[in-house]
This record gives structure tokens, sequence and C-alpha cells, in this order.
């Protein structure tokens, strides 16, 4: 399918997310760039999670109170993104599904190198079943949320703590040396580009040998015995090939997973529901599902 209209529109008026002189500088322009309109939610909590080494922000968007929980890992390259600029899809999530989301602002690189990011995804998703009671936990993720959403629900497979009980990945980066066809064919001109993922990796990782550890690259680990997943991919995305990719082999290992991919689309169109029908109908699939596999 052609690219959308809207998008290409889109595009047409907004700089190419390329590799910029500074982190700061990237945070400044990008952050507010993915906060969409909000809509009220019943109840809003700011909190602090402790970690093994610290204490991270959240949020909690209560639309009413249940025996689940939708936690939530924002995208941005591991590099930008947090709390505040998922506010608005944290919050129609929690709408739409009748799920409380709670969105976590895991450290950031080139602050705090990895693992960090997924030790905090990790210590989170376990303090929020112990000491908020939740016994229906779903993982959600977006790009590199995408990622820890992935990784979280094997180590909970390895941990044997089974907390996770299903998965929502969208446009996950989940291999990190991953050369398929889409990151050659998308690498310039359709927002994420395939500099600015390497310029990540630069900041994320302390050596390139980090980036086939299965913590770092999902895809790379051991598959059988997950969590049921959702995982949407964009067809106009670098990262395209690797999420479906990473479906499949899910399904091969004997899990359930269902791939939809979005024609027409670029990375982060979920995100941009205030300029794309299809962020929209992608975020009302996910909260349908959500509802259903956690009800």
């Amino acid at each position: 399918m052609p690219l959308d209209p809207k998008v290409r529109d889109f595009l047409s008026r907004l700089p190419t997310l390329n590799p910029p002189t500074s982190v700061e500088e990237l945070r400044r322009n990008w952050n507010s760039a993915f906060s969409g309109k909000k809509v009220e939610i019943e109840k809003v909590m700011d909190l602090e999670i402790p970690t093994r080494d610290d204490r991270i922000r959240a949020r909690l968007y209560l639309p009413k109170r249940t025996d689940s929980i939708i936690v939530f890992y924002h995208g941005g390259g591991f590099v930008f993104g947090d709390v505040e600029s998922y506010d608005g899809l944290s919050r129609l999530i929690a709408k739409e599904s009748e799920i409380p989301v709670i969105s976590i602002g895991y450290r950031l690189a080139p602050e705090h190198k990895f693992p960090t990011a997924v030790n905090d995804a990790w210590d989170s998703l376990v303090w929020i079943a112990k000491e908020m009671g939740i016994s229906k936990v779903a993982v959600m993720g977006d790009s590199a949320g995408g990622n820890l959403a992935a990784v979280v629900s094997q180590m909970d497979r390895d941990n044997k703590t089974k907390l996770v009980k299903f998965q929502v990945l969208l446009y996950p980066a989940v291999n990190m040396v991953d050369n398929s066809p889409s990151v050659h064919e998308f690498a310039e001109g359709y927002f994420l580009t395939r500099k600015l993922m390497s310029w990540f990796g630069s900041l994320y990782f302390s050596s390139g040998r980090e980036a086939v550890n299965p913590l770092a690259s999902p895809a790379l680990g051991k598959l059988n015995d997950l969590p049921p997943s959702l995982v949407i991919t964009a067809e106009y995305d670098p990262l395209r090939d690797q999420g479906e990719t990473y479906s499949q082999a899910l399904k091969e290992a004997g899990n359930e997973s269902v791939c939809v991919r979005y024609k027409g689309m670029i990375h982060g169109f979920i995100s941009f529901y205030d300029w794309f029908k299809a962020g929209r109908v992608a975020i009302n699939q996910v909260a349908s599902t959500l509802k259903e596999e956690l009800s």
C-alpha cells in the first residue's frame, strides 16, 4: 500500500528524527511531540517505585478498580521519552480498556547504560504485583518499551514468577543486531532512521557485545513458554520486519501471538493518534484485546 497521504503530509512538516547535536537537544525537541490530547480519567496518581539501587517515577491511571493492571513502558530509543510525553496515550488505553495503567519512568541512557532500563522494568513489575496485590498483569511497550515488555516477559518465565498474562508489543525493537530488509528499505525519510537507531545503540550499550544479550535482544533469547502476545507493526518502519519475525518465532515456539501490520503507517503512528485515524484504530484494538484477555 502507498504511504498514507496524511503520513506523507505529516512527514513533510516534521523534521527527520536524526541524531542531534546532544541528548539534551533531542529530549527538549521531541518529548513534547508525543503528547496527544488528553482524556479525563477518574483518578491519576504519581508514584515512586523502589528499584534495586534507586527510586523511579511512575504514573497510575485508574478508570476503575479491578484486579488487573497494564504495565506500560514508553518508547524513545532508551534515550528520550518519559511519563509526561506518553501521558495522553496511557490515558486513552486506560479509558478504553477500563483497566488501570501504570506508566514506568525507567532511567535513560547515556546517564544509565544497559541493563539499567531492564532492571528498572523488571523491578517495577515485581513491586507492582506484590505491593498493589495485582493478580492479572499485562505488559505493554512502544518501540524501546516494546523491547522491555518482551524482555520482562522472558524474565518472568525464567524466574518462575508467572506474573505476566499478556504482552502488547507496539512496533518493538526486539533485535539489536537486526539486518532485515525493512532496516535498509526505510532507513531514511520515514521518521525513524537507521542512523538514529545506531546512535541510540551507541548510547545505550557500553560495548557492542551487549547487543546480542537476550536482555537487550529478546528475539535472540529462548522463546518457549511465554504469555500470549499482540504485536503491532507499521508498513513503512525500519523495525517492521523484526517485529513480524518475532511474532512468527513466538508462534513456532508454541506460544499464541497475533501480529497486525498497519498499512501506509510509519514508526510511532500510535502516538500520533491526533493526526492519524489508524492510531485511534490501533488503540481501540489494543484496548479491546486487553479487556478480553484480562477479564
